[in-house]
């Protein structure tokens, strides 16, 4: 089912973030939403992912099950080593191919065996957003949505995310938030303004 976003209304605090905003998305490809901070752009995300339920107007695809998504708040399990903190969001089986996944996924974005073991205070702030990726990458769902990607990443790293986004957005919607615009003019993404009121 496409992602579909008809007449969407959003205020917070007196503040109108959306109005009558309308968009329709293909079923896979890379879209970066855009805009001046506080315009909105992380509460659309929310809103897609069904974690924003205070609005009017429609959005038909998206929701719970249908969606995965990177927070800028990293939102990890303190008593969970990074390693588990990726396989605990991703499945309730712990086996063999789910632990090799979250192992392989974790290699991809820079971490050694070491690292793996570590528990999220133990991490740098870069290193908890890699796990919080990792875990967004890896659950299955037909939409991605990321806040922020590379926000806290050096150069090689945020290269790592970049490939990934490419590769997914072959099989899935990836929608993003960025400021950016390196980020985005590399990824070849549709571009969708968010206006402020």
């Amino acid at each position: 089912m496409k992602l579909k976003i008809m007449n969407l209304n959003k205020s917070f605090d007196g503040k109108i973030l959306l109005r009558d905003f309308s968009y329709s998305f293909d079923d896979t490809g890379i879209y970066a939403v855009i805009g001046e901070s506080g315009a909105g752009k992380t509460t659309l995300l929310r809103m897609i992912a069904g974690l924003e339920k205070e609005y009017s107007g429609s959005i038909i695809g998206g929701g719970i099950g249908q969606v995965s998504m990177a927070f800028q708040e990293y939102r990890l399990f303190p008593q969970l080593n990074a390693l588990e903190n990726v396989i605990f969001a991703i499945s309730d089986k712990k086996d063999k191919a789910e632990l090799d996944k979250a192992q392989k996924m974790l290699s991809r974005l820079g971490f050694n065996e070491k690292d793996m073991q570590l528990l999220p205070d133990e991490l740098s702030g870069g290193m908890r957003q890699r796990v919080s990726l990792a875990r967004a990458f890896l659950k299955k769902s037909p939409i991605l949505l990321l806040d922020e990607p590379t926000k806290e990443l050096d150069k090689e790293n945020a290269e790592a995310v970049l490939d990934l986004i490419r590769e997914t957005a072959k099989d899935r919607l990836v929608i993003f938030v960025s400021h950016n615009s390196a980020d985005i003019d590399e990824l070849s993404a549709i571009k969708i303004a968010i206006q402020t009121s």
